[in-house]
């Protein structure tokens, strides 16, 4: 297990770099169509990784958890960073005079900014969907689903609410993510032996469908099927998550475990200094090389100072109730 997590750190640099890439695109003046594929492909690899953290835990062999103790250690996780950078966003929004919803201020403090976005922070949907993909996990282990079917039905029915989503104007791009969070986390041991067995011919196969992909991408071609997107670009990030398990050598290294353990913050602090409404470094008049190592270097700096200042507020929190 130690050797996957090294491989992990090193697939969630690379994820994390992917959504650097797609929202410096999306908010410079280059080709936003660019940005679409790394948005994709970015985010599902987050989401596959964490299916696959607790799958090779818990799916495989379907074992017993504490769900009051996993929920608590989920909102502990996720809540310190999360909640810490919402109060610190909000006092800037009300310094600085941007307007904005409270109701969707408390919508995102309740994890739901799917339906609630902040001016500048429309990235945080993210975690709606996660505890939308904890939930299927946990509804899995609870009724101990058989590994047999299920993960196929599971794929199966969220291809097809995306498909009817876009048939009835319904927004259902993240029903593939959950789908394809419910298949790989049961599915993660089987998932990871195909992985380590993948040949050339596959591996070149993969290649091929994400330059497709790419290049679909950047001639607009998906604007007529909006579900046609979401299930190729969602299909190209599960293709490369499996591609990287198989080629990524399995050795851990300093510097890609502390970025792998920043990954989290770097994607809630990188977002405002794409789309403002304070800053946007990718419009600086430093050309598109450096702007974008400005904002490399930048969203490191705040993601390491908003991980020990929650982190901080944790032991602190911990101590004023005399917990251990």
């Amino acid at each position: 297990m130690e050797k996957r997590i090294s491989t992990l750190d090193t697939i969630r640099v690379v994820a994390i770099f992917m959504i650097l890439l797609c929202h410096f695109f999306l908010f410079s003046d280059l080709n936003s169509c660019i940005g679409r594929y790394f948005a994709g492909v970015g985010n599902m690899i987050f989401f596959l990784v964490s299916a696959f953290l607790y799958g090779t835990k818990y799916g495989g062999a379907l074992q017993e958890i504490d769900y009051k103790q996993f929920v608590v250690g989920r909102i502990k996780k996720l809540g310190s960073p999360v909640w810490l950078f919402l109060i610190i966003l909000i006092l800037l929004y009300l310094v600085l005079g941007v307007r904005f919803s409270w109701f969707d201020a408390a919508l995102n403090f309740l994890f739901l900014g799917y339906f609630g976005k902040l001016p500048g922070n429309g990235h945080l949907w993210f975690l709606t969907v996660l505890v939308a993909c904890y939930a299927e996990m946990l509804l899995l282990l609870r009724y101990k689903a058989k590994v047999g079917a299920v993960p196929w039905v599971i794929l199966a029915v969220s291809v097809l609410l995306v498909v009817s989503g876009e048939r009835f104007g319904i927004p259902s791009g993240a029903f593939f993510t959950i789908g394809l969070y419910g298949f790989v986390f049961l599915k993660s041991r089987w998932f990871l032996q195909k992985s380590k067995s993948m040949t050339w011919w596959m591996a070149a196969m993969i290649l091929a469908l994400n330059v497709v992909c790419f290049f679909f991408e950047y001639k607009g071609l998906f604007q007529w099927s909006r579900s046609t997107h979401f299930l190729l670009s969602g299909l190209c990030g599960f293709s490369l998550f499996s591609l990287m398990l198989r080629f990524i050598p399995d050795k851990s290294n300093k510097v890609i475990s502390f970025l792998g353990g920043i990954s989290f913050e770097i994607y809630l602090v990188h977002h405002t200094l794409c789309a403002g409404p304070f800053v946007s470094v990718v419009r600086w008049p430093f050309g598109y090389f450096m702007n974008f190592i400005v904002l490399i270097v930048l969203s490191m700096v705040l993601a390491i100072v908003l991980k020990t200042a929650a982190s901080m507020m944790v032991k602190k929190t911990v101590l004023l109730f005399g917990k251990k």
